[in-house]
């Protein structure tokens, strides 16, 4: 044979090696892909150095010191709820698992468990899970690659004899080679092809008692087929096989991918492990939403507590005033200041909880609490009324519940187990056949008319087996079967109540699931209903404090219903609280509804791929609606707001709110500082009027928590709306009118500056702009020195008497016309007020937008 012709059937056999050799399975992902998703922010020496030290991290200093409630100003961060979730996403927890009380994160760190750790949330890490359940798809396949077995080895025997006869037997230089191809066939069965070359050389006392070709060389070419016929045959059962039934005929050949379930099995637990993932982004996405809402109507909450104070701080102000003027009783003032307390403690409780409300969503989203601003929620609440159908939202809720999804896929897991069980019960009946190829000759190669030494013998070897002289066949059948099959029918037996027990949990989840559906159903009616009555006690208490102030304004305080004014100002913080709470709730149970059903990531416009981002994504969701965000905040700030009548100072918002952010609520807005402490007038203010002690009272002379400025300045006095002052405006000031000549100032215990009207002093303090007045008192002391009946008061008292108590907040006092022995004067009647014009009651705020 040429060498041409040999070179070709050996280019022709590594052909056929390379064909035999299975269809490579592609990755679930690209490695690049895969380092760019699964090894982004590792350290560089976390795969390559096994055996260095982890470090502890380094917690670096961000922006300052964490907020506390004595500690509360820092800049805001005007946060969407979508970039929210586009941070969440990225770098976020899952949570707290109960969907019926979302918003909290988990603050329990991982615990060891025996053989590894758990109970992290991260997001990041859950996202990893279905890539290594794409990757057990891999090892469940590999159980069907091409095995290629190859051994080379040489002996020296030497071995002592008791016949002569066999003495060339146990003395000679031995070599064997052997390579194998084999491949495990989708039918179970195993088809190889196997070469090997055998090399003996025989001593000289061996060759001479017989006649042996010496050295010789025998090549073979075996091919192999072996098939089960019962148990494991077919394509479906070796699919859901964990192992492959191997071959009894070619040594050495071991099924791959041990430890792993069969193909098909291992698919539903890919499956089963996207719906967890997706059910963990569910619950994720519900607590970063319930987190949002509930920290905006903790905003609201202090900003209801923060309106309260000032109106308490200003009205012991009122009240000192007339106390001192003799117009009240003293124990008034301190019900006032028992009053301005109450919410002072408030304040700071309220603080406390938008700063554990802002940590939770701090938690769910990713980000350091120390960072030195303070997230601020500026998206619109959805008051639209919402009454979706029942059997549809049901349907869907039995179609996209991820926990659903995976009560089904065990069903189906459990129904492909007994399919194997039931095969497994088979006798292993196989047969198998052979074919041998064989040649011998003193060389490998060589000259093909080369016979040996002696002429007998042929000296090629390859060209000898090539000439196909000696060939082999075997052709069989092997049965190995359980006499009874215990052990096959119990496994079988299990495998059907396994079954029947996993499709029994289905529908008992699917139950529950729908009951579930019924529960959001009616909290999302009930919540919505209870905004109507919570927004109505609201306007209701801002209007009688609206018209209590009014009336103050215009005849004074009245003694009888001077606890009740107390008592509603307290009502209306937490009224407001409750309207808040109530509209935030409402939004929380819609998203709770859209858990129920399973869309919660389509109404939020989530998506979850498998992969790197497609190539149009240029940069994060997050960075991106950020840009957006603070544009149009640069926007806001140029353009006057949206349509709707202004009512209080804020804008009218269409029902069912807004997404833009021209409209941002009244806590988001810039706030003045807050009065956190009262005024120490105790020896500065006159017991009463006309008495020797100088006007004016003294500032209090520490720093307090928030505003304070250094010893010996005023202290920060706080804002009101441009209205009557029982509004909760964030803008404007409550003045009163400047002096007239013959009046003093007395009980603010602050300078008013030149020209009258709000201003600052260079230290960026504010200072009182008007006061409560009380005429000189007369000369006379006693009732000898009263002047006569119709005689002129003096310059600088009342006028008439209808003029004693005027609608411009100034509070003057007539002469005495009578005096007893106590000092203490008594307050004169208070007059009728005017019949025309009325009290005009301002219109209260919208804190959230009106319902529909």
């Amino acid at each position: 044979m040429s060498r041409s012709r040999w070179f070709k059937r050996a280019l022709a056999g590594v052909l056929t090696i390379s064909a035999a050799g299975g269809c490579k399975q592609q990755l679930f992902m690209d490695p690049a892909d895969y380092k760019d998703a699964a090894q982004v922010a590792l350290p560089k020496s976390l795969e390559a150095n096994p055996h260095g030290t982890i470090a502890p991290g380094q917690v670096d200093k961000l922006g300052g010191p964490v907020n506390t409630v004595t500690d509360f100003v820092r800049p805001p961060r005007m946060m969407k709820l979508s970039e929210c979730i586009a941070l969440a996403m990225e770098q976020g927890s899952v949570g707290s698992q109960s969907p019926n009380n979302p918003g909290f994160k988990n603050d329990s760190l991982q615990q060891f468990s025996g053989r590894g750790v758990g109970g992290s949330d991260a997001i990041r890490s859950f996202a990893i899970d279905p890539a290594i359940a794409a990757a057990e798809i891999e090892r469940s396949l590999s159980k069907f690659d091409a095995r290629w077995i190859t051994s080379m080895q040489w002996q020296k025997i030497d071995q002592p004899v008791a016949a002569q006869f066999l003495s060339f037997q146990q003395s000679r230089d031995a070599a064997s080679f052997s390579s194998t191809l084999a491949k495990p066939l989708p039918t179970g069965g195993v088809a190889g092809i196997t070469f090997s070359t055998d090399y003996s050389k025989f001593s000289q006392q061996a060759t001479t008692q017989t006649q042996l070709v010496n050295p010789n060389y025998t090549p073979r070419v075996q091919l192999t087929v072996e098939q089960p016929l019962l148990r494991l045959f077919g394509v479906e059962v070796n699919q859901l096989s964990p192992t492959h039934p191997g071959s009894l005929l070619i040594t050495g050949l071991q099924s791959t991918g041990q430890g792993t379930e069969g193909i098909l099995i291992t698919r539903i637990r890919m499956d089963q492990q996207r719906a967890t993932f997706d059910q963990l982004v569910n619950t994720m996405l519900l607590n970063v939403e319930a987190a949002y809402w509930n920290l905006y109507a903790s905003y609201y909450n202090l900003y209801a507590q923060e309106e309260g104070l000032r109106q308490a701080f200003e009205a012991y102000r009122y009240t000192k005033l007339r106390v001192d003027a003799g117009a009240l009783k003293p124990q008034r003032l301190d019900q006032v200041q028992a009053q301005f307390e109450r919410f002072r403690a408030g304040v700071y409780q309220t603080r406390g909880q938008v700063l554990e409300s802002e940590r939770q969503l701090r938690g769910l989203i990713g980000l350091r609490s120390d960072d030195g601003v303070r997230l601020v929620p500026i998206d619109e609440p959805n008051l639209a009324p919402y009454q979706p159908d029942f059997h549809e939202a049901a349907n869907d809720a039995i179609a996209y519940r991820p926990e659903l999804l995976i009560a089904r896929q065990d069903v189906k897991f459990r129904q492909l187990d007994l399919l194997l069980q039931k095969q497994l019960r088979r006798p292993d009946l196989r047969g198998f056949a052979q074919y041998d190829m064989a040649g011998l000759g003193t060389r490998l190669d060589g000259r093909a008319e080369d016979f040996g030494p002696t002429g007998a013998s042929p000296g090629n070897a390859f060209g000898n087996f090539i000439d196909n002289r000696f060939n082999s066949w075997t052709l069989g059948v092997r049965l190995d079967m359980p006499i009874g099959f215990r052990d096959a029918n119990a496994l079988v037996r299990q495998a059907q109540l396994n079954m029947e027990k996993s499709y029994l949990q289905l529908r008992n989840e699917e139950l529950r699931a729908i009951e579930n559906l019924t529960l959001q159903y009616r909290r999302v009616n009930e919540l919505h209903a209870v905004i109507a009555p919570r927004r109505a006690e609201r306007e209701a208490n801002q209007k009688y404090v609206a018209r209590a102030r009014a009336a103050v304004d215009i005849g004074g305080p009245d003694p009888n219903e001077f606890l009740n004014d107390l008592t509603v100002q307290q009502q209306l913080a937490l009224a407001v609280a409750a309207e808040t709470q109530a509209i935030a709730n409402y939004n929380i149970a819609l998203a709770q509804f859209e858990y129920a059903k399973g869309t919660i990531q389509q109404y939020n416009r989530v998506s979850v791929s498998e992969g790197a981002l497609p190539p149009w994504v240029s940069k994060r969701a997050a960075d991106h609606i950020r840009e957006r965000t603070e544009a149009a905040l640069k926007l806001r700030e140029q353009a006057p707001p949206p349509g709707g009548t202004a009512v209080g100072g804020h804008p009218i918002a269409p029902a069912g709110g807004t997404t833009s952010l021209l409209q941002l609520p009244p806590f988001a807005e810039k706030r003045d500082p807050l009065p956190m402490e009262l005024p120490k007038t105790d020896d500065a203010v006159p017991t009463r009027p006309g008495s020797d002690t100088p006007p004016g009272g003294r500032v209090q002379p520490g720093a307090g928590p928030l505003g304070a400025g250094p010893v010996g300045q005023p202290r920060p006095l706080p804002t009101f709306g441009t209205g009557s002052g029982a509004e909760f405006q964030p803008n404007g000031r409550a003045t009163l009118p400047p002096l007239p000549p013959g009046s003093r100032s007395v009980g603010s215990g602050f300078t008013p500056p030149a020209g009258g009207g709000a201003t600052s002093n260079p230290d960026g303090y504010f200072r009182s702009e008007g006061r409560a007045l009380v005429p000189e008192p007369p000369p006379y002391r006693s009732a000898t020195d009263a002047p006569a009946p119709g005689a002129t008061p003096p310059a600088g008292t009342a006028g008439a008497a209808g003029e004693s108590f005027r609608s411009d907040a100034r509070a003057t006092l007539p002469p005495e016309t009578k005096k007893s022995s106590d000092p203490v004067w008594s307050p004169p009647a208070l007059p009728t007020p005017p019949a025309t014009g009325g009290v005009t009651t301002p219109q209260p705020p919208t804190i959230p937008p009106t319902l529909p």
